[in-house]
């Protein structure tokens, strides 16, 4: 099956395209300069579509690739915006997504898996951004939502909560905390008490093949929403103790150091049914394990610092 995936530079996308090489040809939308830090062991068996944000681009990108299946990853992020990160929010997350879906209307049978975030509903609302970024990612599901209502695009949307796993370079608090561990340096944090709600990148990547397969055999599915989530999310302070546990470091955390925010996902939400036929096989305990003895060299975390 062909594969064209958004976002395969980033850390879910370049896991993705890991897992589905053996059996799969991937084609992967970049731009330049490239950034293959994620990619480099297997960016010679990737065929690399480059978009330099013109439409022209998208639509050799997307006849080329002629994708059985498209993932969409590619995303912009920051949690607060000014004159500088707005026209990137617009561009990335909105302009880029519709010049795809209009690209990927030309085909037959076009197919695609969105990845969405819970942002999207602040305080478990139906619709409540928490953030310009949150309200960009729904902009792109109402442009979703008028393709595959006229027939010309199948869709799966999985709203995410958040993610975790080795060789991550996300500015993640799980990541600052890692990398503070290494260092051995203090790092202020929050109370604590707010859920950390995170799935390992394991079964993330085996949502959305899951959502894919089910996409392409359920003709039925038109545009549909699932929740990948963790089944039981403790709190960020017991994360960090049971990585302390793990690290077997002498670190004391900065608990309370440093103020919630004044938008804050506090509790974690559940708006939509879990994807079918997935679930989290990963414990936090495990996760957290790999996370913490996978082989890094302190330049790389030199990165997170």
């Amino acid at each position: 099956m062909r594969i064209l995936i958004t976002g395969i530079t980033g850390y879910i996308g370049s896991h993705l395209a890991r897992a589905l090489l053996p059996e799969h040809q991937v084609y992967g939308l970049v731009r330049e300069p490239l950034n293959d830090s994620y990619i480099r062991d297997i960016r010679v068996r990737l065929r690399l579509l480059f978009y330099d944000g013109s439409w022209e681009s998208m639509e050799r990108a997307v006849q080329e690739s002629q994708p059985d299946l498209t993932y969409h990853l590619a995303t912009y992020y920051t949690g607060e915006h000014g004159a500088e990160q707005t026209p990137k929010l617009i561009e990335s997350n909105i302009e880029l997504g519709a010049y795809l879906l209009e690209a990927l209307s030309s085909l037959e049978n076009a197919t695609l898996v969105y990845a969405s975030t819970v942002m999207v509903h602040y305080q478990g609302e139906a619709y409540r951004p928490l953030n310009l970024y949150a309200a960009t990612k729904k902009a792109f599901s109402d442009l979703l939502a008028y393709y595959t209502d006229v027939g010309s695009i199948r869709a799966v949307t999985l709203v995410l909560s958040d993610s975790y796993g080795p060789d991550d370079q996300r500015p993640k608090v799980l990541n600052l905390v890692r990398s503070a561990l290494y260092k051995g340096k203090n790092i202020p944090l929050t109370s604590g008490e707010q859920d950390y709600d995170a799935v390992y990148i394991d079964d993330v990547v085996h949502a959305f093949r899951i959502a894919g397969e089910q996409l392409i055999k359920l003709k039925q599915w038109s545009n549909e929403f699932f929740q990948v989530y963790s089944l039981n999310p403790p709190t960020l302070r017991k994360i960090v103790e049971e990585l302390l546990k793990i690290s077997s470091l002498d670190f004391q955390p900065g608990w309370g150091d440093r103020p919630h925010p004044t938008r804050e996902i506090f509790k974690a939400v559940r708006v939509f049914p879990r994807l079918p036929g997935w679930e989290p096989k990963i414990s936090v305990e495990e996760g957290l394990h790999r996370m913490w003895h996978h082989n890094k060299t302190d330049t790389e975390y030199n990165l997170l610092l």
